[in-house]
């Protein structure tokens, strides 16, 4: 009899740690981020390069279950682009091709995580509170540094900051600038923009 009601008592804990796990694995789900979409769209206001005020457009197209890839179209380019949504590197593009997009990166981030954004390195250095549509939304802050030789020799110094939605690893923000070495910023080579429009909740659950 004792036997049994052992038996019976093990049995019953395993049950409830089942279930545990169960609501937990329930509850992770529903917090797992669902981007991107078929028909996610994202609208930014800049400055681009040539000192002129952009809207740039970013529009999920098609997603094909078969590779787990989207299509996505990108005004600032004009381009068309073929994306492995699990790693987020550009299979195709019609035109400039980056190594990985920047449209997205993953949430489990911390300070000192390394992502690849289009080509190059960033490394998650903080976090801030931006404003989308009205709403305060926590984000991460990724930067990276670089150097590169100008067609006269000369050194020329770059700095990429991108800010993504710490829930949903949405982009947010970003600017990029090269200065010659002088310090001097070069006048066709720079970019900043921030998100003002999306159909991505970005305020749904704990922030």
């Amino acid at each position: 009899m004792k036997r049994k009601l052992m038996v019976l008592g093990i049995a019953g804990i395993v049950t409830i740690l089942l279930s545990a796990v169960t609501v937990a694995q329930t509850l992770q789900a529903q917090r797992k981020p669902e981007i991107p979409f078929v028909g996610m769209s994202l609208v930014y206001y800049a400055v681009d390069w040539n000192g002129d005020t952009q809207i740039r457009t970013v529009s999920v197209l098609r997603y094909d279950e078969a590779t787990n890839c989207v299509t996505i179209r990108d005004s600032s380019f004009g381009d068309w682009m073929i994306v492995n949504v699990e790693n987020r590197e550009v299979v195709w593009s019609s035109g400039w091709k980056p190594h990985y997009v920047e449209y997205w990166i993953p949430t489990k981030v911390r300070v000192g995580s390394h992502v690849g954004i289009l080509d190059g390195d960033a490394v998650v250095t903080g976090s801030a509170v931006l404003s989308v549509e009205g709403d305060r939304v926590r984000v991460w802050q990724l930067q990276t540094t670089y150097t590169r030789t100008a067609d006269d020799g000369s050194t020329i110094y770059g700095q990429d900051t991108w800010y993504y939605e710490k829930r949903t690893g949405l982009w947010i923000a970003a600017a990029w600038i090269e200065w010659d070495e002088n310090g001097i910023p070069l006048s066709d080579r720079n970019w900043g923009g921030h998100l003002v429009s999306t159909n991505v909740n970005l305020i749904e659950g704990d922030h």
